[in-house]
């Protein structure tokens, strides 16, 4: 074995405990202790955030599935044996993580909070440095060239 090689990516945390807690302390800070609204609070925005959080569970989903029906572990501190290329990875290198920052996004939408925003906002700044550049740095060895390739031709987010 090629000792060059690491075994997993050297992430900082596992991913949806970020998520997770994001969503529960935007909603304690919402409701118990400061709520910042965005605006007035229309049915429309509701809607409109209920829609954005929908297309997040779609894209999350979608992509967990084909790690899934590829016998891929998606958590970070696995090791990989494949690129995917295909379905949501089309467009974006991290399509989970895109997915854990537009549901924040989303639920500040429909639920008009500011909170949510400021944690879509850290989350992207975590996953980018703590899960990203780490898992990034673990396929060019791992994967190599055609990882390389890959990230030449798909976006990091989107």
């Amino acid at each position: 074995m090629d000792n060059s090689k690491s075994k997993v990516a050297d992430v900082w945390f596992f991913p949806p405990y970020l998520l997770f807690a994001s969503l529960i302390i935007s909603v304690s800070l919402e409701l118990f202790i400061y709520p910042l609204k965005i605006l007035s609070g229309t049915s429309l925005q509701l809607i409109v955030g209920t829609l954005i959080i929908a297309a997040s569970f779609i894209n999350f989903f979608y992509a967990f599935r084909l790690f899934k029906d590829h016998e891929e572990n998606p958590h970070p501190k696995s090791r990989t044996t494949q690129l995917f290329t295909g379905g949501p990875y089309q467009y974006s290198r991290n399509p989970i993580y895109l997915s854990f920052v537009i549901l924040l996004l989303g639920c500040g939408c429909a639920f008009n909070s500011l909170w949510y925003i400021y944690f879509a906002i850290t989350n992207f700044i975590l996953l980018h440095y703590g899960i990203i550049l780490p898992e990034e740095k673990y396929l060019e060895k791992e994967i190599g060239l055609v990882y390389l390739g890959y990230k030449k031709s798909v976006r990091r987010w989107l």
